[in-house]
């Protein structure tokens, strides 16, 4: 089944020079004429240096066993070394032809839930239960998530994507009433890490 690809990048250079945003534009055409998928890179709000990429692949073996030792990735990180360090790169149980992450919003949240392993199964009954508020909540807008796929440990993390007109429609939907059964997830959670991005098309 395909795979959605999510890395997260710390820009080395405090404005993106030109050559850099090239660069980025490379990424985005070269890496989907490989892949057959979109590519989308996603600037985060809350700290301007660090920049999302979200992919496709038809597997974890073709991105890796393939797509990263090829000579365009090998020539596209190349270009890059001196503007960007990469932070940390996974896969997501999320189907990239699918389209349901919402990149159409204004902005875009990112909640990473971090789930000991013996709760994963508690986890999912009360998202599944409280997902139908949140998608009233964020209408007109989407919301997508899973699960990572090649986690780290023995823990599991969730990964969730919400779209939003702005950041504090966000914040107010953990003040409502309809978050009163989707906020039960912290019974069920380690920990979690909520950001938020928009779409950077590096013009």
């Amino acid at each position: 089944m395909p795979i959605t690809e999510f890395a997260l990048f710390r820009l080395k250079e405090q404005t993106p020079s030109a050559a850099t945003k090239a660069s980025f534009r490379d990424v985005i055409k070269e890496q989907s004429a490989w892949s057959k998928y979109p590519v989308h890179f996603l600037h985060q709000l809350e700290d301007s240096g660090l920049v999302y990429l979200l992919g496709g692949w038809a597997s974890v073996a073709e991105h890796f066993g393939e797509w990263i030792t090829s000579e365009p990735n090998q020539r596209l990180l190349a270009e890059l070394k001196d503007a960007i360090n990469i932070e940390w790169l996974f896969h997501l149980d999320i189907d990239p032809s699918s389209h349901s992450i919402p990149l159409n919003a204004p902005v875009l949240g990112i909640s990473r839930y971090f789930v000991e392993a013996s709760k994963k199964a508690e986890f999912e009954r009360i998202f599944n239960a409280g997902a139908p508020r949140l998608g009233d909540y964020t209408a007109p807008y989407s919301y997508a998530g899973s699960w990572r796929v090649d986690k780290e440990g023995e823990d599991e993390e969730f990964v969730l994507f919400t779209g939003w007109n702005k950041v504090e429609d966000h914040f107010g939907f953990a003040q409502s009433d309809a978050f009163k059964e989707f906020g039960k997830i912290k019974g069920a959670i380690k920990g979690a890490e909520i950001k938020h991005v928009h779409l950077e098309k590096w013009e």
